[in-house]
């Protein structure tokens, strides 16, 4: 499905349905808008390990502009500010109310500076191994030269400088790399997550050359009033558990969870517990599938 919204096209899907029967009445189900990291990946990130929150609530997964099956535009119309406002269109376009939003890595960032943009727009917020500053890298850094080999550590600026060449590049760096990501290193599980999105190198190296060195929402996240679950991860090396720990600290009305086995992903490696963790933020009861 297809939205052209703020002069572009983009995908969005849609799990779960919005009313369902409960006797006499059709009830009414929360929606949870799920963006996901990057820049360059695309909303099969969270496939299929979100969609058993679908029995309880709606969930909208869009692919951000410029990435996945979305519309290939101008990078430098793909600042975090245009992000957020693609996901305020989409939500007015699609005739919801107020939602949740689970912003994960990179996605964070967008969901972040949405809610400093769109406070009203917003139930609540949940903010998945993601940070608050440009100061992320130089924590990933630091963790990294604890795990990394050498030949790793010498190849990880090329990413998240935005000095990727081509999509050969791209390939070697995340066949060397993605295993970083993983605190248990599952290679079916590495292989189907890391070959299922849509590449975009253009927006990759754009973002992370030119947008994420400006990137520090810390001065806003005082204001917000919003509920707002923050996971971390134990074994995250991009966003450390560092990361995770200055949002709550500086966003008021939040909870902090904290994953203890999994890397970059908690919603993968401890799938359950996760989304048992969500549920409970959210309010809604309800067994596992």
């Amino acid at each position: 499905m297809f939205a052209s919204i703020n002069g572009t096209r983009l995908y969005f899907d849609i799990e779960g349905s919005a009313y369902v029967p409960q006797g006499e009445k059709m009830v009414k189900r929360p929606v949870l808008f799920a963006i996901h990291g990057g820049p360059g990946s695309d909303h099969s990130d969270f496939k299929p390990w979100l969609t058993p929150l679908a029995d309880h609530m709606q969930i909208v997964y869009l692919d951000q502009r410029c990435n996945g099956q979305s519309e290939r535009v101008d990078p430098a119309t793909c600042t975090l500010e245009q992000l957020a406002d693609d996901i305020e269109a989409l939500r007015v376009y699609l005739g919801f109310d107020r939602i949740n939003l689970l912003g994960h890595s990179f996605g964070g960032f967008v969901s972040q500076v949405f809610a400093s943009r769109y406070p009203d727009s917003l139930d609540k917020l949940l903010l998945v191994d993601t940070a608050p500053s440009k100061e992320f890298y130089p924590a990933a850094l630091e963790f990294a030269s604890h795990i990394a080999t050498p030949e790793q550590m010498a190849m990880i600026p090329e990413l998240f400088e935005g000095r990727i060449e081509d999509e050969e590049h791209a390939i070697r760096w995340w066949d060397l790399n993605y295993d970083l990501y993983f605190h248990v290193k599952d290679e079916k599980i590495m292989r189907e997550t890391g070959n299922r999105p849509i590449g975009s190198m253009e927006v990759a190296n754009y973002t992370f050359k030119h947008l994420i060195p400006q990137y520090d929402v810390r001065d806003k996240l005082p204001a917000f009033t919003m509920p707002t679950l923050i996971v971390g991860a134990k074994y995250d090396w991009i966003t450390p558990v560092s990361q995770a720990e200055e949002m709550h600290r500086l966003i008021p009305n939040s909870e902090l969870v904290i994953f203890e086995h999994s890397g970059h992903s908690p919603y993968v490696e401890e799938n359950e517990a996760f989304l048992k963790r969500v549920l409970a933020f959210l309010n809604i009861e309800g067994e596992q599938q």
